[in-house]
């Protein structure tokens, strides 16, 4: 059984898609392969309880839960970006295992999937129908629609129960502007 490991840029995704139900994307990508690490890589403001429920809530689901927090600019403007730590993450697991999902359309990660393809992994994208950066599509090994992935939008299940509260990541996290 060929082992897999999964990097979900949770931004990318709640900015491009919406809300996914988490726990289907997880059982997708391990139904045919043994799951060495599943990772969720998100920005999230320090003062917002949702926020904290939700990450809370991954985290029980199996996730392990990549996260800094926002910092607040003089100008006003906020600065959240776990794109690094993405690649690092993926760039160092990518040695131990024969597959590396990464659930984003971020054409930014198009080097990271190079990189790992010259390592030998095998590189599957993940990422929204339209709001996938077409070259990291031509990049990937093999590309899923993230639509395709049948009951990965029905998210009103299972992260509520795994977190007791009813969460919601576009409180102030929809307001998040990524600058490198």
């Amino acid at each position: 059984m060929q082992k897999v490991a999964m990097f979900v840029d949770v931004q990318n995704i709640w900015k491009t898609f919406g809300k996914i139900n988490y726990d289907v994307l997880l059982k997708h990508v391990s139904r045919e392969h043994q799951l060495i690490r599943a990772a969720a890589f998100m920005s999230y403001d320090p003062d917002d309880e949702g926020q904290h429920n939700f990450m809370r809530a991954l985290s029980h689901l199996g996730y392990r839960v990549v996260s800094k927090p926002i910092r607040r600019m003089p100008d006003g403007s906020i600065k959240g970006n776990t794109d690094l730590e993405f690649a690092i993450d993926a760039i160092t697991l990518g040695r131990a295992v024969d597959i590396v999902v990464l659930v984003t359309g971020d054409g930014d990660f198009v080097r990271l999937v190079e990189a790992l393809g010259y390592m030998g992994v095998r590189v599957e994208v993940i990422g929204p129908d339209t709001n996938t950066a077409i070259q990291l599509i031509y990049a990937a090994d093999h590309y899923t629609n993230l639509s395709s992935v049948k009951g990965v939008s029905e998210t009103h299940e299972t992260l509520e129960k795994s977190s007791n509260k009813h969460f919601d990541l576009g409180g102030s996290s929809s307001g998040i502007k990524n600058r490198s």
